[in-house]
């Protein structure tokens, strides 16, 4: 028995095989492909999805490719990113025309190329894109995002109709002016769509590299005159169920606002003196001020300062949104079998199953809270804790995943 045969037969790949069984990132591998020839890199392309052959996906692929080359140049390039890598992308790689080549570049396969440093580069460029391109076809395929402005919408909505201002103007989280349970603000802000750029950058920074885990592209955030405040917002959307606690998501839950430990024990004791009269309701407020006393933290996202002060986390609704094609082709059937019309057209829409049709699209989506005070937040925004800080940490993060065999060579 061949040694060939042996190699090929318990050579495990191990890059490969811990990305399969061992929880580490495709966009984290060092090594390039094993395609050796336009035929085996057209049937990755085919088992990965898409159909060379059909113009439209050709186009699809193609277009990705271009956009992976234009992403590369803005963020991860000198002089676009003055932080950037000082390197030039490859001709050959430029004028690229059947997206099978890039492959064979991958895997040291291209006609010419061998494993001398040139050949090296090239396959190093070719990873890169790849890794990029990978990342931009998820975004396009998450059938949800042709929703998204219903589905702000939807979530929005159950925030806003508890946000109202005073007749003096004080911002307040409430059912009126006269509810007691009112929370006062400071402000309230809902999240912009984001970017296709940033969506991008999210995912190449991190491990999971799959839109549907952006859990913050609908997002909403509360600015407290206290942290105390922060906590009863928290109790407050609870309590009028627009956040319902079975749909949280427990590991995007963050608290590096307000020590619950040291919260907990102090409320017990402050609410026992409040209840046999030692303190009035004034008083018991005072020693919850004092009990809101920020936690040591140690954040599990490396591109947020230690110094980031606040409560977050990520809820789901459940989104429903009424199908307009249902009604119009039931209608149009109706209107066929009552009127008539020509024998081939009322054949073929006499074949439209309503069956597949849903009258309703229902699914949960995402959303993430975010709670500070006031004085937590003017210093969230400075020094390390800028947001400009955390996107550029993040930029160089997604650039040493994407072109970690580059880095140091520039």
């Amino acid at each position: 028995m061949s040694g060939n045969f042996l190699r090929n037969k318990y050579d495990f790949r191990w890059d490969v095989l811990d990305v399969i069984v061992s929880g580490k990132s495709s966009i984290d591998a060092l090594q390039g492909f094993q395609l050796h020839s336009m035929e085996e890199a057209d049937r990755f392309v085919q088992s990965y999805g898409y159909d060379l052959d059909d113009i439209i996906e050709h186009a699809e692929v193609m277009g990705n490719f271009h956009e992976a080359l234009n992403f590369v140049r803005k963020h991860f390039l000198q002089p676009e990113n003055p932080d950037g890598l000082k390197l030039e992308i490859p001709r050959k790689i430029v004028e690229l025309a059947d997206i099978r080549e890039l492959f064979l570049m991958a895997s040291l396969a291209h006609p010419g190329q061998n494993a001398d440093t040139q050949g090296q580069t090239l396959r190093n460029w070719a990873c890169s894109l790849l890794k990029i391109m990978h990342t931009i076809a998820h975004i396009d395929k998450d059938l949800r995002s042709s929703y998204f402005s219903d589905i702000q919408q939807q979530i929005f909505d159950r925030f806003y109709k508890l946000i109202h201002r005073t007749t003096d103007g004080q911002l307040y989280l409430g059912e009126g002016e006269s509810d007691p349970l009112r929370v006062d603000l400071v402000a309230f802000e809902t999240k912009p769509k984001k970017s296709r750029d940033s969506t991008l950058l999210k995912l190449l920074h991190k491990p999971e590299n799959v839109a549907e885990d952006i859990f913050d592209r609908v997002g909403i955030r509360f600015v407290t005159v206290t942290r105390l405040g922060a906590l009863r917002v928290v109790k407050y959307l609870k309590d009028k169920m627009v956040v319902m606690p079975p749909n949280i998501k427990p590991s995007r839950s963050r608290n590096t606002l307000v020590d619950l430990d040291v919260f907990r024990v102090k409320l017990g004791e402050a609410l026992v003196r409040a209840e046999t009269g030692l303190i009035d309701e004034a008083g018991l407020v005072e020693e919850l001020h004092a009990a809101c006393v920020p936690p040591m933290v140690n954040p599990d996202n490396p591109h947020s300062s230690e110094f980031y002060r606040a409560l977050q986390f990520t809820s789901r609704q459940l989104i429903k949104l009424k199908n307009p094609i249902y009604d119009d082709v039931r209608e149009l059937k109706t209107l066929v079998r009552a009127k008539g019309a020509q024998e081939d057209l009322a054949k073929t829409i006499d074949r439209i199953d309503l069956k597949y049709l849903q009258r309703e699209i229902r699914f949960f989506y995402p959303f993430e809270v975010q709670i500070v005070d006031v004085k937590s937040g003017e210093e969230n925004e400075k020094g390390r804790s800028a947001h400009s800080e955390y996107k550029k940490a993040q930029v160089q993060t997604a650039l040493r995943r994407v072109m970690g065999n580059f880095v140091g060579q520039s």
